[in-house]
């Protein structure tokens, strides 16, 4: 489905975790049900605190410290983690993810398929306005979609529209197409208001996981009227953020943007009464500011993870869970030796992943055996590949062909050349250094490093055609539904198409789940689909990154609504509604007004 863009961003996100290693998590269930019933509608934003805060005078602020600086605010070309962080809470679409990765109501109060699955219509709440007082209609929604997929506006995740009939036509039309002939593309795609309350989004075969996609960023309805005033940099005007969120931005200034409660949202006011969100990048600076009590909640790193570990006034405020992100090693399935399953396995029960993550990320993360990880729709224990056993690695090969004549060791020469390709850093060179060791301490045969300069690197894992024989391969979820983990390795998913891997069986599973309506059995067929891609080995899945934050304890609410959905603040997806300070505990740098 989408394109090679998902694999440089993953690139990337492997050597911030390589430098960061981060994360959420619980063991959650499937997605809801299509069509949520009305007493639903409020799960997702939550109402009153579960503990009433004391009062002081006090505002109630909290400050939350974002892992970059939001460079873009504009929802349909947002891309990083910090960008969405910020519109989720300016922001809705028409449905919302929990904490739990259920879809559940939005702007939109219900949703129902046609029985051939091939439209989705969806039902706006009575009564919707913007941060201005001014009515949002399924209009506003429309807009949104369609301004995604307009090629003049490059939208990074214009491909989650994909499954919408004319979708992929009109943004893969060249940008300088004539005005006409792009508004005709656009008139053409899926997505349409019947009337102010309803949207109808049509698609060429069913789409069952649809719901999902409309809670994120592409969909989120901005004031055209802004937006067309200003196209390149409407959204660095506060005012200009009319959106329909709990929040709306006040301030966006050099170094912190605030958010305000927004007095039209439908679910009513938040316990807070203002957000403010920083971008402080250097991990001492980082703890300096914690400690000062500048921030009441901050994301670690690797390089300051274990120095709020052995600090005890940081340690009792320390929260680590795991993340919805992964990294395996993959295998280029085009390239001896690892044309051959019993080569990949063998590398599997190689790697000792335990050793990996208590020497490499510092205990900042698990070992890890599948691909979707706990805590997102999807996930199955019973889906691994083969952990470490040294023994049982060497056997493997001999067994395979790859044996010396007594069949006691491994003949290197047959194994042939072993190269570890990597983006050449000072922070992976130690990574991948210890990898090799690995490999090489059980077979023994020579693993050859292979350092690329970085602006190579993405390029050459990029193209099939200059693929690595072995590499590792990262993944963070865009959103919480199977379908975004298993997309990438269909046999045109751009993971799938640089290691060569294609499998038509494969395929033909995820398609099935991704048709059915029914989410109990769209789960099941998932399932089924990642044993067969588990089971073809096309690499050896080494771990699962964990987040891990520092919250003031006076803090409420947060991380009694973390999840494996959260990539920046803990309850990033919980009761946002319910947050709450109690000011009666704050210290020293808490603000006063």
């Amino acid at each position: 489905m989408r394109f090679a863009h998902f694999l440089a961003l993953a690139l990337v996100v492997l050597l911030s975790a390589v430098a960061c290693a981060t994360a959420p998590i619980p063991t959650y269930g499937p997605p809801s049900a299509a069509t949520p019933s009305p007493s639903s509608t409020t799960v997702s934003v939550g109402s009153t605190p579960s503990v009433a805060p004391a009062t002081s005078g006090k505002p109630r602020v909290l400050r939350i410290n974002l892992d970059a600086r939001p460079d873009v605010l504009d929802p349909q070309k947002a891309s990083t983690s910090a960008e969405i962080a910020v519109l989720q809470l300016a922001y809705e679409g028409l449905t919302r993810i929990d904490e739990n990765g259920n879809v559940v109501p939005g702007a939109a109060q219900s949703w129902e398929f046609s029985s051939d699955g091939k439209t989705l219509t969806f039902h706006l709440r009575a009564g919707l306005k913007r941060a201005d007082g001014t009515p949002l209609t399924a209009k506003d929604f429309e807009y949104a979609f369609k301004h995604a997929v307009d090629p003049r506006v490059g939208a990074f995740d214009q491909s989650f529209m994909d499954d919408v009939h004319g979708a992929t036509a009109a943004y893969s039309m060249d940008p300088k197409s004539r005005h006409e002939d792009i508004q005709n593309a656009l008139n053409s795609v899926g997505v349409q208001a019947t009337d102010d309350s309803t949207l109808t989004v049509t698609f060429d075969q069913p789409t069952g996981y649809w719901p999902v996609i409309a809670s994120t960023w592409i969909g989120y309805p901005v004031d055209q009227s802004k937006e067309n005033a200003n196209p390149d940099s409407w959204w660095l005007t506060p005012a200009n953020q009319n959106g329909n969120g709990p929040f709306m931005i006040s301030d966006i200034e050099d170094q912190v943007i605030k958010l305000v409660p927004n007095p039209n949202y439908w679910g009513g006011k938040p316990a807070l009464d203002r957000i403010e969100l920083t971008w402080i990048t250097d991990p001492a600076a980082v703890l300096d500011s914690y400690r000062k009590g500048a921030l009441d909640v901050a994301q670690l790193t690797l390089d300051n993870f274990v120095q709020a570990q052995s600090d005890p006034a940081l340690n009792s405020d320390l929260h680590v869970a795991p993340a919805a992100r992964v990294t395996y090693l993959g295998f280029n399935m085009k390239k001896a030796p690892f044309t051959d399953k019993n080569v990949r396995k063998a590398f599997s029960q190689a790697l000792d992943r335990a050793s990996f993550v208590r020497d490499v990320l510092k205990g900042m993360g698990k070992p890890y055996l599948s691909w979707i990880p706990p805590g997102v729709p999807g996930y199955d224990a019973t889906a691994t590949v083969p952990g470490y056993d040294p023994a049982a690695a060497v056997q493997t090969l001999i067994d395979a062909g790859y044996g010396t004549p007594d069949k006691k060791h491994v003949d290197c020469t047959k194994l042939g050349t072993i190269k570890l390709s990597y983006s050449n850093t000072p922070r992976t060179q130690y990574l991948y250094q210890f990898i090799a060791g690995s490999l090489t301490r059980v077979f023994p045969c020579p693993v050859l490093l292979d350092p690329i300069d970085p602006s190579a690197y993405s390029i050459a894992v990029r193209d099939p055609k200059t693929t690595p024989q072995m590499f590792l391969i990262p993944w963070e979820q865009e959103y919480p539904h199977p379908q975004d983990w298993l997309f990438l390795e269909t046999c045109n998913g751009v993971y799938a198409m640089t290691i060569g891997y294609c499998d038509k069986d494969f395929d033909a599973a995820l398609a099935a789940a991704n048709q059915e309506l029914d989410p109990v059995k769209a789960l099941q067929k998932y399932q089924a689909a990642q044993q067969i891609f588990v089971g073809d080995l096309a690499g050896a899945f080494l771990w699962n990154n964990e987040n891990a934050y520092l919250i003031k304890p006076y803090v409420l609410g947060l991380w009694d609504h973390h999840s494996a959905n959260d990539s920046v603040w803990p309850g990033q997806y919980g009761p946002v509604l319910s947050y709450s300070i109690d000011t009666s505990r704050v210290g020293a740098g808490y603000p006063t007004q």
